[in-house]
């Protein structure tokens, strides 16, 4: 059991025709877009278990790896997978781990002392740390126990059989950005109460938490690198969510807030207070997808390498929503009227159109939902179970009896392709209804041109294979990982 680092040597035993990099930011697991190896495309998935892991947790982690065809979905057995670990370029982990089964558990224990870590397991030294028949091996290192981004580097060695070995000039090579969520309790102090709150960043660690009773406003900093070389072809997601006790009612008792990032207002889908989940908590989420990053980092002063986030209630003033995004999962719904003309005791048409807030592209396969509408005291007034979006699009038929302000529920519960259902990305989209109103599109925030969304799968197909989008072929693959 020691620390050790493998030298391979330059002997090919087999002829691998092409290598392909990439990587996502801020999102606990994906697919990795494949590389072709003669005429096979490999491909490999990666996630953090727990789903949702934070700085709180005290459960055990767990990083998993399959490696698969991505056209059958067949595991590939014999793999040696050397692993790079890094987080603000410091060195973690970098071993060569070797999996009979095709799939690889790291069981880790968190430690404190960076640039050292202990493998336990059997050691070979041409193919590395050999899994044991489940694919499981324990490693004590700095990693996972900390928040932040941890990048995750990947060679695959082996393949197929223990003696076949890449040359190196053709080592498949995958890279990933794994996000270990923050959590932060802070008190604010008004008017002589204090009030505790929790601030959950999933992306990075947050800094900075102030509160300026002035004007009620609650604010925080993330580090953030805005070079958008970094992120232009991958996906890349901003999930920042602050609990603030009801019991603060100078604070919680508007239906409407106002927030920023860097000074820019961040309106419509991007921010979603939720009062109904927990009950005595009011729970705002800033959601930013990479239109949106991107559309911040073109006015972005130079050297600026944080996200400064502000919050606060404002007056009243709820519009029906035009848009929205899932808490999780990275979903989201344009949501259209027919008539436009909102009105109580009428049947009004509600269109759906699912798509990837990653990418921003349609959904390509069914949608498995519910739907619910809760009035202004959390109760569910009308619910539908078990509803299916078929490519993306739906229609449901609605009829509220009363004027007032709702609240839009979508719980988004598995995405099928090719008949295969993914559960994945599961999560829930919230947003306002008003009755009476005429919605209009969402222009407001950081993101103003939200593009058409494609509804040819040939095009989807096209987009996924030139890997211009390469999140399209992560939705599609992660289909099949079990």
């Amino acid at each position: 059991m020691v620390v050790s680092f493998i030298v391979f040597s330059l002997l090919s035993i087999m002829t691998y025709l092409v290598q392909f990099e990439a990587h996502a930011d801020g999102l606990f697991q994906e697919t990795l877009p494949p590389a072709s190896v003669n005429g096979r495309q490999i491909s490999l998935f990666i996630k953090i278990n727990p789903p949702v892991l934070t700085s709180e947790n005290i459960q055990d982690r767990y990083l998993f790896i399959r490696v698969f065809d991505a056209n059958t979905n067949q595991t590939i057995q014999h793999d040696s997978i050397q692993i790079t670990i890094t987080k603000h370029d410091q060195l973690l982990v970098r071993e060569l781990f070797h999996t009979h089964t095709g799939s690889l558990t790291l069981r880790i224990t968190p430690t404190n002392t960076t640039g050292q870590w202990t493998v336990y397991g059997n050691e070979n030294f041409v193919l590395g740390w050999m899994a044991d028949e489940g694919g499981n091996i324990d490693l004590l290192a700095p990693v996972l126990g900390e928040s932040g981004l941890y990048h995750i580097h990947m060679e695959l060695i082996f393949m197929d059989t223990d003696k076949s070995q890449f040359a190196e000039k053709d080592i498949p090579k995958f890279d990933s950005v794994l996000s270990v969520g923050d959590v932060a309790n802070n008190t604010i102090n008004y008017h002589e109460n204090t009030y505790n709150t929790k601030l959950i960043s999933y992306y990075d660690k947050t800094s900075n938490f102030n509160f300026a009773p002035s004007n009620l406003q609650a604010s925080w900093s993330m580090p953030f690198d805005w070079n958008t070389s970094r992120f232009q072809n991958m996906p890349i997601y901003v999930h920042e969510e602050l609990h603030i006790p009801k019991s603060f009612k100078e604070f919680s008792s508007t239906p409407t807030y106002v927030a920023s990032v860097n000074g820019e207002p961040i309106t419509g889908r991007r921010l979603i207070v939720d009062p109904y989940s927990q009950g005595d908590t009011i729970i705002a989420h800033i959601l930013l997808n990479k239109p949106d990053i991107l559309g911040l980092a073109k006015i972005m002063p130079a050297g600026t390498n944080t996200m400064n986030f502000t919050l606060a209630p404002a007056t009243p003033n709820v519009k029906t929503s035009s848009s929205v995004l899932t808490d999780f999962g990275g979903w989201g719904i344009k949501l259209g009227w027919n008539p436009a003309q909102i009105v109580p005791n009428s049947q009004n048409n509600l269109q759906l159109v699912f798509f990837d807030a990653f990418t921003e592209q349609q959904v390509d396969g069914d949608v498995n939902y519910d739907l619910k509408i809760l009035d202004n005291n959390g109760d569910t007034i009308l619910s539908k179970t078990n509803l299916s979006a078929k490519g993306g699009k739906d229609s449901q038929a609605l009829n509220l009896s009363d004027n007032g302000i709702y609240r839009l529920e979508i719980n988004i519960k598995s995405i099928v392709n090719y008949g295969i259902p993914d559960t994945s990305r599961i999560g829930i989209a919230r947003g306002d209804l008003v009755i009476p109103s005429t919605p209009v599109p969402d222009s407001g925030g950081v993101n103003n041109n939200i593009p058409e969304l494609p509804s040819n799968p040939t095009m989807v197909l096209v987009l996924a294979i030139a890997f211009v989008i390469g999140m399209m072929y992560y939705t599609k693959m992660r289909n099949f990982v079990i």
